[in-house]
């Protein structure tokens, strides 16, 4: 399998090996809050470990960047990743893009940054 794939007209697509990739986990609470006579943080964990990855490339050509941005415009994002420590199998998550970020260097390629945000809730979380 490619490093990620993301469906693209109902099919999975391998998509491009991007030059870095960064994942975070958080986990969703309910109603927390901090005990203001001894400190503790009293929380009610709702799930563990939502997905937000952020992707960076660099020397792409305009094709390149406009095919990865019409993927970034779905909402949900049907996303399979091959790394991501989390999931001991590769899991579908449904994602959507959060934040984009395009910049043309002088040679004419361009560098594409961007993150993905775990939707929904998957089997394990």
């Amino acid at each position: 399998m490619a490093f990620w794939q993301a469906k693209v007209n109902g099919a999975y697509t391998d998509m491009p090996t991007p030059s870095s990739f960064k994942i975070d986990w958080e986990d969703l609470d309910k109603n927390s809050y901090r005990s203001i006579t001894s400190g503790n943080l009293i929380d009610t964990v709702v799930s563990k470990s939502w997905t937000k990855a952020q992707f960076n490339y660099n020397c792409l050509s305009e094709t390149e960047v406009n095919t990865l941005l019409s993927v970034l415009l779905q909402n949900p994002i049907y996303v399979k990743l091959s790394h991501n420590p989390f999931f001991s199998t590769v899991t579908e998550l449904e994602m959507r893009c959060s934040k984009k970020s395009v910049e043309m260097l002088e040679t004419g390629d361009y560098t594409l940054s961007f993150n993905l945000v775990q939707k929904k809730k998957v089997s394990g979380q």
